[in-house]
């Protein structure tokens, strides 16, 4: 840095003692006369050449819109919003096209097991699954984003509630929907993207967050997340290279390809839990959850942790995080993962 900075001055001060002008005069070059040998002199006329320096201007580029799932500029995407409900039972792992999701919002079913949805905007994957099941929560989840939905299967009520706020990609039975070899038969359910069918999408996806380059004032260390959603589903983020990275039951989360699963922020989100009073084939009772109104929250993003609160008025809304003064508090651009826990979840960092 100091050499950098001793050149400049004595870039300067050359510039000063040679008397340079800040817009210099036109430079006039003159070729002389010039005596060619013959029987009879012969004088060729002096030419003159005029160069005149022109400034040089700098153009800037319009970057565009930030994607608004994302917040990222650069390749913006205009096509409708696309949300798979995917297994994170450990016979689904790993899961295909998850490292493309701009969104994921992570929520446990019976037995306290995880599943995701997937939200794709910027680009749909080429593969998504293993596809599983829905649940009450998912349309009311599953509202802001006029998405297209995968699943496979779920209670009829449910389904007519994702039809009323989504469109219904199918339960499993339709065109592009396909099992995979050399996975157990429950978590085989994959579908291939290139089948979805034109809808004629014209309209334009809102941004349903708020993202910021710059953290806000405060935080506190935070390079070592754990959360623990349930027995079942407990799990940990390190943050490295400006990114947070996921491991679960003492391995590192990868994807189908063998990358690491990654989000730019992770943000907890503390929620009331329903009794529908159903249960599944082992006994266990099928939760849903209050994801409108307001509650206590976590957010990490830099390294840094936020204590927050948020607020969803409703089903058509989504989560807003604000500090305990009000200010709002903004996501790093890039993926969110949103960790949609029961009061009986736990968070640490360090």
């Amino acid at each position: 840095m100091k050499t950098r900075v001793l050149a400049l001055l004595l870039c300067l001060v050359a510039a000063a003692c040679s008397g340079a002008a800040a817009s210099p005069d036109p430079v006039t070059l003159t070729t002389p006369s010039v005596l060619v040998p013959d029987s009879t002199t012969t004088t060729v006329p002096a030419t003159t050449t005029t160069s005149t320096i022109v400034p040089t201007t700098t153009t800037t580029l319009d970057p565009g819109p930030p994607a608004p799932l994302t917040g990222l500029t650069g390749d913006v995407s205009d096509q409708q919003v696309l949300i798979a409900k995917l297994s994170n039972a450990p016979k689904g792992r790993p899961q295909a096209g998850i490292n493309e999701a701009d969104l994921v919002m992570e929520v446990l079913v019976e037995g306290g097991i995880g599943r995701w949805l997937a939200v794709f905007q910027t680009s749909y994957p080429e593969t998504l699954g293993p596809v599983r099941s829905l649940r009450e929560v998912d349309p009311k989840l599953a509202a802001p984003f006029d998405a297209r939905f995968l699943s496979s299967g779920g209670q009829w009520p449910v389904r007519q509630a994702l039809g009323r706020v989504a469109v219904d990609e199918g339960d499993g039975r339709i065109d592009g929907y396909r099992r995979e070899a050399g996975r157990v038969w429950v978590y085989s359910l994959m579908y291939d993207t290139e089948n979805l069918p034109d809808l004629g999408w014209d309209d334009t996806v809102e941004p349903v967050l708020e993202f910021d380059v710059s953290p806000p004032p405060g935080g506190e260390d935070a390079l070592e997340v754990e959360v623990r959603m349930s027995r079942a589903n407990n799990l940990s983020w390190t943050f490295d290279h400006g990114r947070y990275f996921r491991a679960q039951d003492g391995q590192e989360s990868v994807d189908a390809d063998g990358l690491q699963i990654s989000a730019d922020s992770v943000a907890v989100v503390w929620v009331k839990t329903i009794n529908t009073g159903r249960v599944d084939s082992a006994g266990s009772a099928v939760p849903d959850y209050e994801v409108t109104g307001s509650g206590s929250a976590l957010v990490f993003r830099d390294g840094l942790a936020f204590e927050a609160h948020w607020e969803r008025e409703t089903e058509a809304d989504f989560f807003e995080f604000h500090d305990a003064d009000g200010n709002p508090i903004p996501l790093a651009p890039g993926r969110t993962w949103l960790h949609i826990t029961p009061p009986s979840g736990s968070v640490d960092w360090s």
